[in-house]
């Protein structure tokens, strides 16, 4: 009897410290995602014809926004159109595409599908090689 009672007491002590252990245990850490639109419809945009388009989604808010755009300024020539959609003055836009992470840099090319895109603080180089890479792949525009 002795010996039922002490498994027993092992057994409820067991079970005791398992229940605080996944009680109290840290919850698994997640990744942030954040949504980035497949196509954006050209003539939402200043330059609808050219052949690339870098749309910038940025807030006056964010506080590396700023350098991400005069990065992507630096990369417009005549192929590659880049446009700032900021929150305030186009937040049908950030609504229209579920933009709910600033900085966002979207490539989308001729026909609006977007071919790369890169969240948070990027840097002209950053920038730049997204665009080259992507300009290279067989079968974009």
């Amino acid at each position: 009897m002795a010996r039922t009672l002490i498994a027993l007491g092992v057994i409820a002590g067991a079970l005791a410290v398992a229940w605080l252990y996944r009680r109290y245990r840290p919850s698994t850490p997640t990744a942030p995602t954040y949504s980035v639109p497949a196509r954006l419809e050209r003539w939402d945009f200043a330059q609808p014809n050219t052949e690339w388009l870098l749309a910038v989604f940025t807030s006056k808010t964010c506080s590396t926004c700023a350098a991400v755009m005069k990065a992507a300024e630096s990369l417009a020539d005549d192929a590659l159109a880049v446009q700032e959609v900021e929150f305030r003055r186009h937040g049908d836009l950030h609504r229209r595409y579920t933009v709910d992470a600033v900085p966002l840099a979207v490539l989308a090319d001729r026909t609006g599908a977007v071919c790369a895109s890169l969240a948070g603080p990027a840097t002209e180089a950053e920038l730049s090689a997204l665009v080259a890479s992507t300009r290279q792949l067989p079968g974009t525009v």
